[in-house]
C-alpha cells in the first residue's frame, strides 16, 4: 500500500465508471537493494530493445502498443 491504510474513495464515483481495482503488493525496500545487489553479483542484465528520449515518448508508447519489440523499451531523460 504506497499510499497508505486509509484515503478518501468516492464510491459512487467507482460505480458509476465501472472501475475494477486491483491491487499490488511490493516488498520493502531493503527486499529491493538485496534483489538489486543480487542482479549485479549474477551479472543478469535485461534485453533492451530500443531506447527513445522524452520528447518521443509517445514513439515509445505505439512502438510497445504495437507488439513488435523484444525486451525492455526505454525512455530517457
Amino acid at each position: 500500500m504506497l499510499t497508505g491504510l486509509q484515503g478518501e474513495w468516492s464510491t459512487v464515483a467507482l460505480l458509476a465508471k465501472q472501475a475494477r481495482l486491483q491491487g499490488l503488493m511490493v516488498g520493502s525496500r531493503r527486499q529491493q537493494q538485496d534483489y538489486v545487489a543480487a542482479l549485479e553479483q549474477s551479472r543478469v542484465r535485461p534485453v533492451l530493445d530500443s531506447s527513445f528520449s522524452l520528447d518521443q515518448l509517445a514513439d515509445a508508447f505505439r512502438y510497445q502498443a504495437s507488439g513488435a519489440h523484444f525486451g525492455k523499451v526505454a525512455v530517457e531523460w
